[in-house]
């Protein structure tokens, strides 16, 4: 049996309902979990799909930038001969 002395003990221990009320805390529940994982894992899609696009366009750059880069070292071995 729980003695008036344990409840002291466990309140010492673990936060009441009033306290965690006072602080404006709520349990989590599986589904809060869960939508919070669908969220996160649904940011980091997009952030990944962002990032991929970059990739894409910084690939399409340095190939206008070496076929550039290959026009000057040919120009310039005409020029400079």
């Amino acid at each position: 049996m729980i003695t008036d002395n344990d409840i002291k003990k466990l309140k010492t221990v673990f936060a009441t309902k009033e306290e965690l009320r006072a602080l404006d805390l709520k349990m989590a529940t599986k589904q809060d979990l869960q939508k919070s994982t669908n969220q996160l894992i649904e940011l980091i899609t997009v952030g990944f799909d962002r990032i991929d696009k970059a990739i894409e366009k910084l690939d399409e750059h340095t190939d206008v930038i070496n076929n550039h880069e290959h026009r000057l070292d040919r120009l310039g071995d005409k020029v400079f001969v």
